[in-house]
């Protein structure tokens, strides 16, 4: 829930706004502008907020994750042309994996964001055992028609897979996912999750690197007591925000080998506004299906439709 701003009053200036549209590759852009007037110590002053909502429909092929929903140009050793970074006009919202835009060789397996449209839920033709939930469907959003490329939010086709995390296994090494504005700051008021269809299937099925050794649904870790979270933590230059502690959402959690927060297959809202007036948001993912090298539980979730206020 957002905080109300009880203590000041506002009066909303009703005005109407003609925006002129135009196409380009990164046409994704749902704005709502309104001048508000705020009464402080007795005057008036005017303020222009406009609300983005990052939809990533409309871009161009060279930010999409392909040729195969491996998300091959996602990694230096492709020969061919390589998944560009996404940063959103007008908000100067970025996405892309870790170290995009260096001199460094990039790869999605250091964490980061790909734009994608893939949403294979089951073995595509010549594919078999556990593909479909396995690294090299990891482009894929668990949501909408199987392999229609509706899996994005309301049905849209294109949505972002985030990957990658810290704990005391890697921290030496790995840094966390960050979405960060290339200029200025605001308030990312939210975005609608949903799980990668690798998670998803891991999550119902386990897998080889499950904590016992042997393929472990997440229902019966810890006694039937798994569970599978994001957080996402918020920074003002090298400040943190909201006291340094993170806002989360459960992707899944279980008690007595039963549903508490059944893994997320449908787009739901995660609220990040606590997180007030942000420079970069970091994400981590916690779980406690985890072995000698961390989690078990692969560390992706989709996203779509990013709000941004500034």
């Amino acid at each position: 829930m957002k905080k109300s701003l009880s203590s000041k009053t506002l009066i909303v200036a009703l005005f109407s706004l003609a925006v002129a549209t135009s196409c380009s590759k990164q046409n994704d852009l749902v704005p709502v502008s309104a001048p508000q007037a705020e009464t402080v110590n007795g005057g008036v002053k005017s303020t222009l907020t406009t609300t983005s909502t990052i939809t990533f429909e409309g871009i161009g092929s060279s930010y999409m994750a392909g040729p195969t929903s491996y998300a091959d140009n996602a990694y230096a050793a492709y020969t061919g042309t390589k998944i560009a970074p996404y940063v959103h006009t007008p908000s100067n919202l970025r996405f892309a994996i870790k170290g995009a835009g260096g001199s460094s060789p990039v790869n999605y397996w250091d964490g980061g964001f790909i734009i994608s449209n893939w949403n294979n839920k089951s073995n595509t033709p010549g594919k078999t055992g556990d593909w479909w939930y396995s690294y090299l469907n990891q482009a894929s959003v668990y949501a909408g028609t199987d392999g229609a490329k509706n899996g994005g939010y309301n049905g849209s086709s294109n949505f972002a897979v985030l990957f990658g995390y810290v704990d005391s296994y890697n921290s030496s090494y790995v840094t966390r996912p960050v979405m960060n504005f290339t200029s200025g700051s605001g308030v990312i008021d939210g975005m609608y999750v949903c799980l990668s269809s690798y998670t998803y299937g891991v999550i119902m099925n386990g897998n080889a690197f499950g904590s016992s050794g042997v393929a472990t649904p997440l229902k019966d870790v810890a006694g039937g007591a798994g569970y599978f979270k994001l957080l996402a933590y918020g920074f003002n230059g090298s400040t943190p925000t909201n006291g340094g502690a993170p806002v989360e959402i459960d992707l899944a959690r279980y008690s007595n080998h039963l549903p508490v927060v059944a893994p997320l297959t449908a787009w739901t809202y995660f609220d990040l506004s606590d997180l007030g007036t942000v420079t970069r948001v970091e994400f981590n993912f916690e779980g406690n299906d985890s072995g000698a090298y961390g989690l078990n539980t692969p560390a992706y979730v989709c996203i779509d439709n990013v709000q941004v206020t500034q």
